[in-house]
């Protein structure tokens, strides 16, 4: 397999029950008869392990001290069907522990597990219990972020507290070419912490590096940035990075990957960093892995034009697990309820994730854990993190169903650009998240999975109080959960604390420009759930369109409010696909409207070497 098992707990050497309570150099007790009493057998090893759902099978033993002759084995169990897995012990203490497929473990949420036992027993009686803790998968993901590829990165689970004053610099900008007021310095990357823990580095200053392998800054403070650089972009590759309890530091100009490490770089429990100008690569990576993981109290982080590109395999194994990972992915840390705040992402360019398709399959999975970014868990839902993310360019992102998942409140995207990416921006859980301005496109073939333009979607929205405005779309193929806009209906009305659909409400709609989508326009609720959505204004939408329901008002709820909508339908779409629609609600348009499309976001405008003179 190509992921490591990941076995987070272990009790070895257990006596188990029926001990006789004699030395163990008493090899039998004499009875009144003048026969002898069998010593009870002692059995240790590995007998509790937490393990994840579809992580692959867990291979250990037991070791059984047994002085009575022939005494000294297990009773042999083979293909025993448990609850959840199938166990296997040989005679000499070698089991294995099997899950396969189960609908209710692929249920659980990411903080819930569930357990269960099974009782092995020697020759001569004695028994003991391995116990299994199964966790959900969805936690691996994170767990794997955790992990250190690196001595230093290690410890960043032990950061408890922030190193570092209160008071931090914030100075409104976030300019990709910091001006530096103080010294320049000159450093390797191996003695660049001694340098910065030397007193000669002071805020305004930058480093200029050189070499190659790991960068790791930790419990390093400055009242103004300090500039970490390449001496030219792109012209240093490290292995990692990682900034941990730290203020004011930027990095900029590096290139990160391709290589084995399941975190490219960590930012840990810090506040004003910037991340400028880098290449983060995953081309031909066949291991599970993520570009940036942002984690605990960390904030006014600026990841700014960078490029994250090639994420152009899936290698599935032998269990149906395949080699996940998202290129941003914003942390929620269930031990001190944190996560990262007011992160400004911006001008990036997120290129080439290609959808996992099952073998024999010719459709993809909607759900792999690929995303371009993920924004919280479940957890995360309530928790105000008040991120913008403006001026991005999505390019052929495929990874799933979600080109970004939305799991937390108060977010705003803005003049983003999406092309060719199948999928959505979806605001899965969580309250008043803003999508504005921002240009939706496909453009090619869209009958195949391999075709470009294959379900390019739009916006999905749950939960309360969002708004979608002056988004533009054309060409989109998307259907049902890749529809241009849904405000799909939601199988519970609150979602608080669980990762069900929480069913729209108070969602405003207005001012979107659909143009040609193949899978229609505008949908106010879905037959994908029970729950339709409630409170929604929907209003000053144009939709023109030769196939599918421009306008389709599934909710059909009283409490929904319809105005100055207008619609185009040529071919064989249909303006009010239901009917339910009257003449202020939906003015239907008897000639082509003339529409100005906005003009999208190139790779000139985004990435290491776009020009900033503009901003």
């Amino acid at each position: 397999m190509y992921k490591k098992l990941l076995l987070l707990s272990a009790m070895a050497g257990l006596n188990a029950c029926g001990g006789s309570g004699s030395s163990s150099n008493d090899t039998s007790d004499a009875i009144d008869d003048g026969t002898t009493e069998s010593t009870a057998a002692v059995i240790s090893g590995k007998t509790s392990v937490e393990l994840y759902y579809k992580n692959g099978d867990v291979n250990e033993s037991l070791s059984i001290v047994d002085p009575d002759d022939g005494e000294e084995a297990f009773i042999v169990q083979t293909d025993i069907a448990t609850t959840y897995g199938i166990f296997s012990l040989n005679s000499d203490g070698e089991w294995t522990y099997e899950v396969p497929e189960n609908e209710t473990l692929g249920d659980l949420n990411e903080d819930e597990s569930v357990s269960e036992s099974v009782t092995v027993t020697s020759i001569d009686g004695t028994e003991a219990t391995i116990r299994f803790t199964i966790l959900s998968a969805d936690a691996l993901s994170d767990d794997d972020d955790n992990d250190s590829d690196d001595e230093d990165d290690s410890d960043d689970d032990d950061v408890d507290t922030y190193a570092c004053s209160d008071a931090f610099d914030d100075d409104g900008s976030d300019d990709a070419n910091p001006v530096v007021t103080g010294a320049t310095h000159n450093s390797t990357i191996d003695d660049l912490n001694e340098l910065l823990n030397s007193g000669d580095v002071q805020g305004g200053d930058e480093i200029i590096v050189s070499g190659d392998g790991e960068i790791s800054i930790k419990d390093t403070c400055f009242d103004t940035q300090v500039l970490i650089r390449a001496e030219s972009v792109g012209s240093i590759i490290l292995e990692t990075a990682a900034i941990s309890n730290s203020q004011n530091i930027t990095l900029q100009g590096f290139v990160l990957g391709p290589n084995d490490a399941s975190t490219l770089l960590k930012i840990v429990n810090s506040k004003n960093i910037k991340v400028l100008r880098n290449t983060f690569d995953h081309k031909d990576i066949t291991d599970g892995q993520t570009s940036v993981v942002l984690t605990e109290s960390s904030e006014k982080i600026s990841i700014a034009y960078n490029e994250f590109l090639d994420k152009n395999i899936v290698v599935e194994d032998d269990d149906g697990q395949i080699n996940s990972g998202s290129y941003i992915k914003f942390q929620y840390d269930d031990d001190t309820e944190t996560m990262t705040t007011n992160a400004h992402i911006h001008h990036n360019y997120f290129k080439n994730i290609v959808p996992y398709v099952k073998e024999g399959n010719t459709t993809p999975e909607g759900d792999s854990d690929r995303e371009a970014i993920v924004f919280g868990d479940s957890g995360s839902q309530d928790v105000e993190t008040n991120h913008l993310i403006e001026y991005n360019l999505f390019e052929d992102t495929d990874g799933e169903n979600e080109i970004m998942t939305v799991k937390t409140s108060n977010n705003t995207f803005s003049n983003n650009t999406f092309l060719n990416s199948m999928g959505s921006l979806s605001f899965r859980l969580g309250h008043d998240n803003k999508a504005e301005n921002n240009y939706f496109y496909g453009t090619g073939d869209s009958t195949l999975v391999t075709d470009a333009n294959y379900e390019t979607g739009g916006i999905r929205v749950y939960g309360a109080n969002h708004t979608v405005s002056n988004n533009y779309m054309e060409n989109l193929s998307g259907t049902s959960w890749r529809s241009p806009i849904l405000i799909d209906s939601g199988d519970v009305s609150d979602s608080s604390n669980g990762n069900s659909h929480e069913a729209p409400t108070n969602v405003t709609v207005t001012d979107n420009t659909l143009v040609n989508n193949l899978g229609g326009g505008i949908f106010i609720g879905r037959d994908n759930y029970t729950i339709v959505p409630k409170d929604i204004t929907i209003s000053d939408n144009l939709v023109t369109g030769s196939k599918g329901s421009l306008f389709n008002n599934y909710a059909n709820d009283d409490a929904n409010t319809w105005s100055g909508n207008q619609s185009y339908a040529t071919g064989s779409a249909a303006d009010n696909e239901d009917g339910t629609l009257g003449a202020g609600e939906l003015e239907v348009l008897s000639s082509e409207p003339t529409i100005t499309a906005p003009t999208p976001l190139t790779t000139e405008d985004v990435g290491p070497t776009a020009d900033i003179t503009a901003i």
